[in-house]
């Protein structure tokens, strides 16, 4: 009998949930998070270069469109904020400064066993050191999961009032993030899911454009 009321009441709860996520208004944002309608976001999501997150809260279903790779400049202000920030961890290299952001776990992230990624390869290091002179920062906003990510050889650093996310990272992206900035304060930012290879083609273009 108690099985059967459980079972029931889990079978109400479910049906409960459902209908509420299916009452719940659907809204549709672009990149600068300004409002848009259903035909303006499917014709964005024709384009190549964007993706989306769909997020939900108490009394709506957002989605919300992202560009993977972002190009910008800080401002003088947020520039000296940053590198005040960041050296007090490391003494900063004044040349570039790369960030690998992770935001928390989530389905992309999400690890039973050590990361293959290739962020983590020895040849990385070593290409990037050969490009530019530079600090790697590896930053996390939430640890849950990190220790699948080399915590003594990364040596995460917390995201101390969330700096680097409101400069960089305006919401959760899916598995990790980066952005990579040049001495002038350019940078580009890879916004979600990304490899070595990226990072490595940031180098390159920033430098390209430092001089």
């Amino acid at each position: 009998m108690k099985n059967t009321l459980k079972n029931l009441f889990t079978f109400l709860l479910i049906s409960f949930q459902a209908l509420n996520a299916q009452s719940k208004v659907e809204n549709f944002y672009n990149y600068d998070f300004q409002k848009i309608s259903k035909e303006e976001f499917e014709k964005i999501a024709s384009q190549i270069g964007y993706s989306y997150n769909q997020f939900e809260t108490e009394d709506q279903v957002a989605n919300i469109f992202y560009q993977p790779r972002t190009k910008g400049k800080l401002k003088p202000e947020e520039y000296d904020s940053l590198k005040i920030a960041l050296n007090k961890i490391a003494p900063l290299k004044n040349e570039f400064i790369i960030i690998i952001y992770y935001p928390g776990i989530d389905k992309c992230n999400k690890k039973n066993a050590k990361s293959e990624w290739n962020i983590f390869d020895k040849d990385f290091k070593e290409e990037v050191n050969r490009l530019s002179i530079n600090n790697i920062f590896w930053v996390y906003k939430k640890n849950e999961g990190l220790k699948y990510y080399y915590p003594r050889t990364s040596k995460w650093q917390k995201d101390e009032n969330a700096l680097i996310e409101k400069l960089f990272f305006k919401m959760h992206y899916p598995c990790f993030s980066s952005t990579t900035i040049d001495k002038n304060g350019n940078y580009i930012s890879n916004l979600g899911e990304f490899g070595k290879q990226h990072v490595i083609q940031n180098i390159k273009e920033l430098k390209s454009n430092m001089y």
